[in-house]
């Protein structure tokens, strides 16, 4: 078998030790046209440039305002907890099937033996995989919802872990989205039509009042860091790069803001950005005062913000005021919906329906229409008596049981949907037939005699729009995790449409043999 050698081959520079001229000739560096050199700064105005070193440190004064909570509770503080759990948050969130099974084994001692057996104190309904628990055993959530008969005081479920107060709902019922405010010291915070999702410094709104008496004003120090992105240039000159970002090909378009801000960094030296951080505390409203900027050199230079205008301008505050929120990071929201509803306007009917599809973790399904009777057809050779016509109603098409509709109302001046029931003509007596069951078709507030629900028609946009109720788990800043409720705005590429035609009157023959 032959021998392979592989032979490589290096170009090494030779230094000349013995003359030293030539090494000092080679330090200068020197070029056949300098002045070419100097015309090239001179067009890209690093002439007006500052011989300044790199920022090594960034002292902010800054006045923060931190937003109160609605409790003492840590639940209830944003800066502590993400303000989608404290806005999104529903009253009885916290009784999962696996607490309500834990505190209904635990209290099942302390519940009267002749209540025991009370189907009301047991589970009903759950589907699979927990079916297995409905009848069986009790339900810690109705144990809780009848303490005061069963004689359970708050400490037997304060022990096991119970909140002392059920959170606010922020869910408004007209407006199908989240509405609530936030004191920051004067100023009020607004979070107006959230849909549900991410909340950030962009989802409030604030007003012009100003604080009589201001919080001190601190110095947060942080270090700064030079803005990297793939494809970034390299702070050392003449470094050979290996380009992994192509910024020509990224459209500059007036719509996408980031896009011009990533070619405007590009195109003004951009090894010379810098970011530094903001260190102040979450759930704080911040206001830069000054700014300072000390190199390694020892050299400051202070500043003051922008006055005119700011990315991150909360509407209704200063440029200079920032909204720091503790946003979740990363959440795990549940895979199966609890509620799935969907709504849209017919306008063939002229009908908003909301279609239920899940309530409860229950998937529903429409029940089987009975078979209608075959026409009654005059046998051969009998008479029928034409005396006095008889008709009934039938409906053109049948509307499905899960399809609840909504009428428009004009009543006490505000134009409303108002939910309407459905009812089969066709039996005697009439009986309408089941509302919805699902939380998110009921107003809490309705009185006996109003409408179980009313929707604003600016809630529902043309092309239809969907709901759901999820479990999302986060973090609190703290690290405790937080466990809520989500309602979830999502729009439809189409509304629902119930193929609705005009109802006929069909004439009942009466035979005789």
């Amino acid at each position: 078998m032959p021998y392979r050698f592989d032979l490589h081959v290096r170009l090494e520079s030779v230094h000349t030790p013995n003359d030293p001229r030539a090494v000092f000739e080679a330090l200068r560096a020197r070029v056949h046209d300098p002045l070419w050199l100097l015309a090239r700064q001179w067009t890209l105005g690093e002439h007006h440039g500052t011989d300044a070193a790199s920022p090594a440190l960034v002292h902010l004064t800054v006045t923060e305002t931190p937003i109160a909570g609605r409790s003492a509770a840590p639940d209830d503080d944003p800066r502590i907890t993400p303000p989608e759990a404290i806005i999104e948050s529903e009253p009885e969130q916290w009784w999962t099937i696996g607490r309500r099974v834990r505190v209904g084994n635990s209290l099942r001692t302390a519940v009267p033996a002749a209540r025991r057996r009370d189907p009301a104190l047991r589970f009903a309904g759950l589907p699979a995989p927990y079916d297995s628990l409905n009848g069986r055993v009790l339900d810690g959530l109705a144990l809780y919802r009848s303490r005061a008969e069963l004689g359970l005081g708050p400490a037997k479920f304060a022990a096991l872990g119970v909140p002392a107060t059920e959170p606010a709902d922020d869910w408004q019922p007209a407006e199908l989205a989240y509405s609530t405010t936030f004191k920051a010291g004067p100023t009020t915070l607004t979070i107006p039509r959230h849909d549900g999702g991410d909340v950030d410094w962009y989802s409030a709104t604030a007003d012009n009042a100003s604080s009589p008496a201001s919080p001190p004003q601190v110095v947060r120090t942080s270090y700064p860091s030079r803005v990297a992105y793939d494809g970034s240039p390299h702070p050392r000159w003449w470094q050979i790069e290996n380009a992994r970002y192509d910024p020509g090909a990224v459209a500059p378009h007036r719509t996408r803001l980031a896009s011009l801000v990533m070619i405007h960094l590009l195109a003004s030296h951009g090894d010379d950005w810098f970011t530094a951080p903001l260190l102040s505390p979450t759930g704080t409203l911040v206001t830069v005062n000054q700014m300072q900027v000390e190199d390694v050199m020892g050299l400051t230079v202070q500043d003051l913000p922008a006055d005119d205008w700011s990315l991150y301008q909360v509407s209704g505050r200063k440029p200079n005021e920032l909204l720091v929120w503790p946003t979740v990071a990363n959440p795990l929201t549940g895979t199966t919906a609890l509620d799935d509803v969907v709504l849209g306007v017919d306008e063939d009917a002229n009908v908003l329906w909301a279609i239920e599809r899940r309530v409860d973790g229950v998937e529903l399904v429409e029940p089987d229409e009975p078979e209608e009777p075959p026409p009654v057809t005059p046998p051969a050779g009998d008479v029928v008596v034409m005396g006095t016509r008889r008709y009934r109603y039938v409906p053109s098409t049948a509307v499905p049981h899960l399809w609840h509709p909504y009428l428009i109302s004009d009543a006490g001046d505000v134009r409303r949907f108002v939910q309407a029931r459905l009812a089969d003509l066709n039996v005697r007596p009439v009986v309408p037939r089941p509302g919805p069951t699902s939380r998110m078709l009921r107003d809490p507030a309705a009185g006996p005699t109003e409408p179980a629900h009313q929707i604003s028609p600016g809630a529902v946009p043309r092309n239809g729009l969907r709901i759901d109720r999820r479990h999302v788990l986060g973090r609190r800043v703290d690290g405790q995790p937080v466990l809520w409720v989500q309602r979830r705005r999502t729009p439809l590429l189409a509304p629902p449409s119930s193929s609705l035609r005009f109802d006929v009157l069909e004439e009942v023959l009466e035979v005789r043999p």
